[in-house]
């Protein structure tokens, strides 16, 4: 009797664990994260997006990973935009002198530019590939892809854009010492100030410094965008 006891004992226990395994949470946990994304975006908590707490891990479940290729984006984004920023004092230009003097700083300049906005790229695209590969129930996929538009995609292309800005300027930079450099017998810098002696290299000394001083309206946007995005390191306000 003992042994039977035993055994029924043992067939009790075994027939609750198909019961717990069936409670299917996902409803629970996808009306969590509606919630939570939700109140991201009505308290404009995306630039930089919050590390998600235990108790809100906890609610959201699986869909933890669904916002995490937002957040591990963001962090590439501000990986990216840390060099870009230390550009910018290099393209903070107050005579020709210091264009001229600058010259090679501007060549790695366009190069760091390049590289960094490669890596933003690829970043990109992996957190677009990794978007495409989500599962999303019909009643989230849109408030998902609103809350990734507005951290992903729109800040993605702002840098995208300031890289371009800042990189126009570099060339531009780059281009006035050169033609300093082709002309240099032509050319003296004496307290800040640029002396030339023939009147045509001053003409087209003076098309070149307007073209840059075009920019400076675009290079400000840049950095401000810069400001934001290298800011969205977690911890970092």
């Amino acid at each position: 009797m003992a042994w039977l006891r035993a055994c029924l004992l043992g067939l009790a226990t075994a027939s609750l664990l198909p019961l717990a395994a069936c409670v299917n949470k996902e409803p629970q946990e996808r009306a969590a994260f509606i919630q939570l994304l939700q109140s991201r975006i009505d308290s404009a908590a995306l630039l930089p997006l919050p590390v998600l707490s235990e108790p809100e891990q906890e609610a959201v479940g699986g869909y933890a990973d669904a916002y995490e290729v937002m957040g591990e984006f963001q962090q590439a984004m501000a990986r990216a935009a840390a060099p870009m920023r230390d550009v910018l004092a290099l393209e903070t230009l107050r005579s020709v002198g210091e264009i001229v003097e600058r010259r090679p700083r501007f060549e790695a300049a366009r190069k760091t530019l390049a590289e960094q906005a490669a890596k933003l790229g690829q970043a990109r695209a992996e957190a677009d590939k990794a978007r495409a590969a989500l599962a999303l129930p019909p009643d989230l996929a849109p408030i998902y892809d609103g809350v990734y538009d507005e951290a992903v995609s729109a800040p993605a292309a702002e840098l995208i854009e300031a890289a371009s800005k800042m990189d126009a300027v570099a060339r531009d930079a780059l281009g006035v010492a050169d033609f300093v450099a082709a002309h240099e017998d032509e050319f003296q810098f004496v307290d800040g100030q640029t002396l030339v002696t023939a009147p045509t290299l001053q003409q087209e000394l003076n098309l070149r410094l307007q073209g840059l001083n075009a920019q400076s309206e675009g290079l400000e946007r840049a950095r401000a965008t810069l400001a934001q995005a290298a800011g969205l390191a977690r911890g970092e306000r």
